[in-house]
């Protein structure tokens, strides 16, 4: 099938609805890669295309530029080099709320020091109904890499990545293909996006100032030039290796994730777009001690036609044993309700589908934390019986949680008319019959065509763009 990519990338600091019917974009080509940070890559086939934009995570014009590339663009995906802690966390300040859940002073993103560029593309996202892929590893996972690759030396301290990216990010758009932002002009252009370059480069300058000054401090006492430049020159290469390595590891092998994670959020929406994927959107209060029932949502788990749905990363295959942890409120409550109002410990069911792509934003539900659900998820799934059930307490909080053991049983399918969200913030899904897996499920709904175009946009950051452009160049 052939498809069309739009991504935006933004990146600046180093260390650290189903909208498948879109209008046709605002502007012309050259227009939109003629900004210098704006980058550009086609694949042969003219079926993957990308344009890249480069941000700086601190205050700048970066979030006018994230929200204006989107809305021209109007693409069906948008990629942000984020991880869900680091969107709780800057969602939560931009919705009026500190990180226990109280109500703060919401801060305008004009005011915003850090990830303004991010929450533009949420809230661009948001308004024109487009799903949000997140590209970025968690935190500890870059810091667990870090850490195994400190004596990986061959590869981990490679001058060549670093090279190869000097070298490049110097060269014009060599290719009608491909090409790559414009760092040099991005920076004079907007010279606030070097704000987080000269905050992680100041510590190492200053420490090789110091032991520069005091090798030539101590050449002029005691004459040894050359132990002195030894010195000098053992700090330099140390410097620099240290430099390859963090470039390395926090650059080059996160453009490898972030392209990575572009073509799966290819590959989801390309499902969404042949009908075997299911979009649901909603929102619903973290804590629902706190606010009333509304009557605009279903009730419970009561009635036997009536079974809630449960995301998993991968399918549960017939018979396969499972354990969950669960500890979120709204799961909590759904366990309670398959247990309570089934009349026997055999409908203890409920059923599991394959999430393909999650989102989950904070948000104001009635003056309280929530949080914006976009979830993606295969329309077959399977039931999953109750084999066992464990109460329990997290070990820090002491809050409740529970251990459940799960075996999965027949295979069905979920119709989008057929879904609703309790009050709580789970799926309900009525009317669900079993399937034979042996036979080919028809569905007479629409398919995408070939000639059907693909948009999609990446956030991430400057110094990632044009790496991910090469990655994304050869896949």
């Amino acid at each position: 099938m052939r498809a069309r990519y739009y991504l935006v990338l933004f990146y600046a600091s180093a260390p650290l609805c189903n909208s498948m019917n879109v209008a046709p974009r605002a502007k012309p080509l050259a227009t939109l890669i003629d900004q210098p940070h704006v980058g550009y890559v086609v694949n042969e086939s003219n079926s993957f295309e990308v344009f890249v934009i480069g941000t700086s995570h601190f205050r700048c014009n970066s979030p006018h530029e994230v929200a204006s590339l989107i809305k021209q663009v109007q693409p069906d995906g948008v990629v942000l080099e984020l991880d869900p802690e680091r969107v709780l966390r800057l969602t939560k300040q931009s919705a009026g709320f500190d990180e226990n859940g109280n109500v703060v002073e919401v801060q305008s993103t004009e005011n915003t020091l850090y990830g303004a560029d991010f929450l533009a593309a949420v809230t661009s996202c948001q308004q024109l109904d487009i799903p949000i892929f997140l590209g970025d590893e968690y935190a500890q996972e870059t810091k667990r890499r870090l850490a195994d690759q400190l004596l990986n030396w061959r590869e981990a301290y490679s001058p060549a990545p670093l090279a190869q990216f000097i070298l490049t990010s110097t060269k014009g758009d060599e290719e009608k293909k491909r090409v790559r932002i414009k760092l040099l002009q991005s920076f004079m252009n907007d010279p606030q996006k070097l704000t987080p370059l000269v905050v992680s480069s100041t510590p190492p300058l200053i420490i090789a100032s110091a032991l520069a000054f005091l090798d030539g401090s101590a050449t002029a006492y005691d004459g040894s030039l050359l132990s002195n430049s030894l010195e000098t020159m053992a700090s330099i290469a140390v410097s620099f290796l240290a430099s390859c390595f963090l470039f390395n590891s926090v650059i080059a092998d996160r453009d490898k994730i972030l392209a990575a994670n572009t073509v799966k959020a290819v590959n989801v929406i390309r499902s969404l777009k042949s009908n075997n994927s299911i979009r649901k959107r909603w929102s619903f209060a973290v804590n629902r001690q706190k606010v009333k029932e509304h009557s605009d949502h279903p009730s419970p788990i009561n009635q036997s036609d009536s079974i809630p749905l449960f995301t998993l990363k991968t399918p549960l295959s017939h018979g396969a044993i499972r354990s969950l942890d669960l500890f979120e409120p709204r799961w909590l409550k759904m366990i309670d309700d398959v247990t309570k109002f089934k009349e026997t410990s055999d409908d203890n069911i409920f059923g599991c589908v394959r999430c393909t792509n999650k989102f989950y934003s904070a948000v104001s539900v009635n003056g309280i934390e929530g949080r914006y659900v976009d979830v993606i998820f295969d329309k077959k799934g399977s039931f999953a019986k109750i084999k066992q059930l464990n109460e329990g307490r997290r070990s820090i909080s002491g809050d409740r949680k529970v251990s459940v053991t799960i075996q999965g049983g027949d295979s069905f399918m979920v119709n989008e008319p057929s879904l609703s969200v309790t009050n709580y913030g789970y799926m309900v899904a009525t009317n669900v019959e079993p399937i034979d897996d042996r036979e080919e499920v028809v569905d007479h709904l629409p398919q995408s065509s070939d000639a059907e175009i693909t948009r999609l946009v990446v956030v991430a950051g400057l110094l990632h763009g044009n790496g991910v452009i090469d990655l994304l160049s050869k896949a």
